[in-house]
């Protein structure tokens, strides 16, 4: 049975929810008002097409009615009080006359006369109508909503010259102290991330005078690549450890290491419903499968990375490719290159869907669990960005795993907000300006910063198209009741089959490539460099991954699916490793 003021949750044909305000004494119909609604419109509908809707599934009574305002009289200020009766005073006649009230030429009839009466004007009236149909239509929802002033929660804009938040308490002979603009702010959540991976035990003092360290000095790079910190020690302006610390508070996509200190209430409140999982809404989930379109797209970020080996040396700009599932937008590979966009690199970030990521993510210090990156397939088509295809060839892709490669202009992009936090995003062929966050990190610690941004996309980030749910739910859920394009091959060989393939040397002392050698337990057993030596060396073919060059792939012309690994012998390994082609390992 349908009461007055009763909620009714509509599922189809769109979300919504309408409040019951008036049902007619012979049960005929009843005025129903959507309480999310902008103006102050009645809808009359047949109360047996209510109860239609009810049985049917598209709708249900909300057992509580969140919007009713109950509070203690006692509790109220004098000012809300006197507002209160004000507005009561102007609304009470209106709403006594049923059900003309809910009529709209009737209304306005009323409406005018009570504008004539009280001396308010016509949207004031009709914003006190509202507000009592939305709110249980009691007196007390008239109450003022000053709750919500003040923009709570809200980042207020800096000026130039103007700084926000209150005068230092200590140390105000050192100025006002530094705004925390957006730069300041990526520039925290990078030393924390970067901290994070560092060290056992996170601490936010300790994080934060790394961060000055590291981040707050004079440095520049210069032509030839080299990295020079001015002698003259930190910059004239530093953020302060509370500005630190508040911000690591505020931050909802910090590293796991980081626990949030205890809060206010309000604050804590707010943050409680990012937690829970309510029921997915299926008429509000896009069409579509996982697996069905990979969207492969690269990035590059403006920060300049340092050699692992000599971190005065400057190795360039980082690249990040990564491949995007269309239907849930989850990030399902990825790969980290310097240096120009290449085709080859790309299939990389392709090879990569199908990798273990928990082995792939331990590489770099993070320990996941197998849920937390579910995807290692490959999809039924592959959208590539037109600015990655120059030089490209599908027929690889197509040949060993049915797998069409189209080029588009543009194709999901959700993942860029939570990358953009970190670092500034720049199209893969520009050139980028000095920041504060160059000639700090290395290549891996920029990989393990951007695994944490894809563990918190693919976990966290609810996503509008569907109405809230996070890329990983979204895929899990299309998995298990749509999942029908998706495909699995064994990870070595997709890896071997994408990478880019170079020809080497037999020698008498091993495989040559790029003046690094190799050897292989094939060539030792069927004595390789016993034959060179007498006869004279011969050429092979070799996959690599340029990422890391540590372990290459001999490719046998007999034996198409067999790939042989060669590990790098050790003279040749440290002139390697000094190179910017040691960065970023993979799984091998």
């Amino acid at each position: 049975m349908l009461l007055r003021n009763d909620l009714l949750h509509y599922t189809h044909p769109s979300p919504r929810t309408v409040r019951i305000l008036w049902i007619a004494p012979g049960q005929s119909h009843a005025y129903v008002f959507d309480v999310a609604a902008l103006s102050a419109e009645v809808e009359m509908i047949q109360l047996s097409a209510l109860h239609a809707d009810i049985l049917a599934g598209h709708a249900s009574v909300l057992p509580a009615d969140p919007y009713l305002m109950v509070v203690s009289q006692e509790l109220l200020p004098p000012k809300h009080l006197q507002l209160r009766a004000r507005a009561w005073q102007i609304i009470a006649p209106l709403v006594a006359h049923e059900p003309a009230i809910y009529e709209a030429r009737q209304r306005g009839q009323l409406i005018a006369q009570a504008i004539a009466e009280h001396g308010v004007s016509h949207p004031t009236i009709y914003r006190y109508l509202r507000r009592y149909w939305q709110r249980g239509q009691t007196p007390n929802a008239l109450l003022p909503d000053y709750g919500n002033s003040g923009g709570r929660g809200k980042v207020r804009q800096s000026s130039v010259g103007v700084k926000r938040g209150r005068p230092r308490k200590n140390n105000a002979d050192a100025g006002p102290g530094l705004n925390a603009d957006e730069e300041i702010r990526r520039t925290f959540r990078v030393a924390t991330a970067r901290y994070a991976a560092a060290h056992d035990r996170f601490s936010r003092l300790g994080a934060y005078q790394a961060m000055l360290d590291d981040f707050f000095v004079g440095r520049h790079i210069d032509d030839a690549g080299r990295v020079h910190v001015a002698p003259d020690g930190a910059a004239r302006e530093v953020p302060s450890f509370g500005q630190f610390n508040y911000w690591l508070d505020h931050d909802d996509d910090r590293p796991p290491e980081v626990a949030r200190r205890q809060l206010s209430a309000t604050f804590a409140d707010n943050a409680a419903p990012q937690a829970m999982q309510p029921a997915l809404n299926l008429m509000a989930l896009p069409p579509g499968r996982p697996g069905a379109g990979f969207y492969l797209d690269a990035v590059r970020a403006e920060v300049q990375l340092v050699s692992r080996s000599d971190r005065s040396q400057s190795v360039g700009r980082p690249l990040v490719y990564l491949v995007t599932d269309s239907f849930s937008r989850m990030v399902c590979g990825v790969y980290i290159a310097m240096g120009e966009p290449q085709w080859p690199h790309a299939m990389l970030a392709l090879a990569h869907c199908c990798a273990d990521k928990v082995r792939y993510s331990h590489q770099f210090g993070r320990d996941i669990e197998a849920e937390q990156w579910p995807c290692r397939h490959l999809p039924e088509t592959l959208f590539a960005n037109t600015a990655l295809t120059l030089g490209w060839s599908g027929d690889a892709l197509l040949n060993n795993f049915n797998l069409r490669c189209l080029a588009v202009d543009e194709g999901p992009s959700d993942w860029r907000a939570v990358l953009e936090k970190r670092f500034r995003l720049l199209p893969p062929a520009a050139p980028g300006a000095p920041c504060r966050l160059d000639g700090v990190m290395d290549v891996d610690q920029f990989t393990r910063i951007v695994i944490d941004c894809i563990l918190y996309y693919n976990n966290r980030q609810a996503l509008a198209r569907a109405d809230g749910a996070t890329p990983r739910r979204l895929w899990d859920w299309g998995v298990q009741h749509r999942g029908g394009g998706l495909k699995i091959y064994p990870e070595h060989l997709i890896r071997c089959t994408l990478m880019p393939v170079a020809q080497a040397s037999v020698t008498a002392d091993g495989i040559l490539l790029h003046d690094s050698v190799y050897t292989c337990a094939r060539a030792i057993n069927e004595r390789w460099y016993e034959r060179a030596r007498l006869r004279g060396g011969w050429n092979v073919k070799l996959a690599y991954d340029p990422a890391c060059m540590e372990t290459v792939y001999l490719l046998d012309p007999a034996a198409p699916t067999q790939f042989h690994p060669c590990q790098l012998v050790a003279p040749s390994m440290a002139p390697l490793r000094g190179t910017t082609q040691s960065y970023a390992s993979f799984v091998a």
